[in-house]
């Protein structure tokens, strides 16, 4: 996972996540929230959330981060 260093990779971060998450739903559902893919998924979202929040801390207020 690279750091986000600008807005253009916070929002790629941000629509990674929301691909992520529905991808781990669908998966979820067949297969149970206990599965190994299922659990994978949500550690790599951990991970975008992880950087997102460390862009937010080093980013002055900026409303345009928020959609």
């Amino acid at each position: 996972m690279t750091p986000i260093e600008t807005v253009q990779d916070y929002w790629r971060s941000i629509d990674q996540i929301k691909v992520l998450k529905q991808h781990m739903s669908a998966l979820a559902s067949q297969r149970g929230n206990l599965d190994p893919e299922v659990l994978k998924i949500s550690q790599q979202i951990d991970e975008y959330v992880v950087e997102v929040q460390r862009y937010w801390q080093n980013q002055p207020c900026d409303e345009s981060l928020t959609g």
